[in-house]
């Protein structure tokens, strides 16, 4: 418990010191930026690839550097075998305190041109792989000692939806579908693994960079409220605020400069 000035005490959350963290998609954009200021805060870094093991190795090595302990570890999202297997060596490396699900597959779906695999793996990476990785995880949380009757969340998981789950966009129907349906998942979850597990998303709008310089970015980006897309270092904020935060949970937390207003 800690003091404010007035003197009125509150608590101050979980603290990520020494917690274990599995980050899918960590040689993403987003990864990238969120697996170093994990390991700054004493996060232990697993890091998911799917194909670029050089990439996750080397964040892995980067969380060692920072003096956090980091691992590799491939999977096929796709693939329920592979991502058990997974889950299951990353458990054995070290208890895993923290689910960050941070892959995700952006395209368009355009309704008079269907493509069935195309769909299939939004669908499979979107939805289907963080709802069975967060089974996984309440499995898990559910065999720990310190999960019983614990008045304090142990566990915490924070996907990523997306900004088009309240505004979507037209041609994009099966990609949006697949990040509405994980932002209801993240409700249901809230709801069924309180107060062990908090669970919530950030749903990032189009972030700086995703755009290349020129008159497209100084249009979109004049149609925001705050004048500029949000950066990665900001979608990682965002991230921190909920894990640190015990009392938020089942929110899907915009980051979009007020774009969708």
């Amino acid at each position: 418990m800690l003091a404010n000035s007035a003197g009125i005490f509150y608590h101050a959350g979980m603290d990520l010191k020494g917690k274990t963290a599995l980050i899918t998609g960590s040689t993403g954009k987003i990864g990238r930026v969120l697996v170093p200021a994990l390991a700054r805060e004493g996060v232990h870094c697993a890091c998911h690839y799917h194909r670029q093991e050089a990439a996750a190795a080397e964040l892995a090595a980067e969380a060692e550097r920072l003096g956090s302990r980091g691992l590799a570890a491939g999977a096929d999202l796709r693939c329920e075998e592979q991502v058990r297997r997974m889950f299951s060596r990353v458990e054995q490396w070290g208890r895993i305190d923290l689910l960050i699900l941070a892959a995700g597959l952006f395209g368009k779906t355009p309704a008079e041109r269907p493509d069935g695999q195309r769909n299939r793996d939004l669908i499979e990476i979107n939805l289907t792989s963080p709802l069975f990785l967060a089974s996984l995880f309440a499995e898990s949380i559910a065999k720990r000692e310190d999960a019983s009757g614990a008045a304090r969340p142990v566990g915490k998981i924070v996907c990523f939806t997306d900004a088009s789950v309240e505004r979507p966009w037209k041609n994009y129907s099966v990609y949006c579908a697949s990040k509405a349906g994980l932002a209801a998942a993240v409700y249901a979850l809230a709801r069924e693994l309180a107060p062990a597990v908090t669970v919530n998303a950030v749903a990032p709008g189009i972030v700086e960079g995703s755009i290349p310089d020129g008159e497209e970015a100084i249009v979109r980006a004049a149609r925001v409220p705050m004048g500029r897309f949000p950066s990665m270092e900001e979608i990682a904020a965002a991230v921190f605020f909920l894990l640190k935060n015990d009392s938020i949970t089942g929110r899907n937390l915009v980051v979009d400069g007020g774009r969708i207003l």
